[in-house]
């Protein structure tokens, strides 16, 4: 695996048509991560570069291991530059929805508001991925 394949997420629908990536482009020394943000969700897509707390993805990556151990409950990712905020949300029989907001965090200006449906299978991968991303 090369580093650039390290630092990719990716969240898709069961039906493959939306989807969610994060690509870590880099760490910086006072301990941020600047990645781009791309979201398809059906006619919708958008890209822009977010900022994360180095952290932020591996512990939201904890909670998604979580998650798909007990398939209920939830794991959020809420950083402190809400660029991106994520809820992954399980009902307890398999079914797992992703909720999330992006948005420029620094005016009240434009934001996409997104939903879609995961496979219980993506979890772990996901999980990897996040944690991959962003190495403590």
């Amino acid at each position: 695996m090369t580093w650039l394949d390290a630092s990719r997420v990716s969240i898709r629908s069961a039906s493959a048509s939306d989807e969610l990536v994060i690509q870590v482009l880099g760490h910086d020394p006072e301990d941020w991560l600047s990645a781009e943000v791309e979201i398809r969700c059906g006619v919708w897509s958008g890209r822009f570069t977010a900022s994360f707390l180095s952290g932020e993805l591996s512990s939201f990556g904890s909670e998604v291991r979580q998650l798909h151990g007990e398939l209920s409950g939830c794991a959020e990712l809420r950083p402190a530059e809400p660029f991106l905020t994520l809820r992954l949300s399980g009902d307890g029989r398999g079914h797992i929805t992703l909720d999330g907001v992006a948005q420029n965090p620094l005016s009240t200006g434009t934001r996409l508001v997104f939903r879609f449906e995961l496979d219980q299978t993506q979890l772990l991968a996901i999980a990897d991925a996040l944690t991959a991303a962003d190495p403590q």
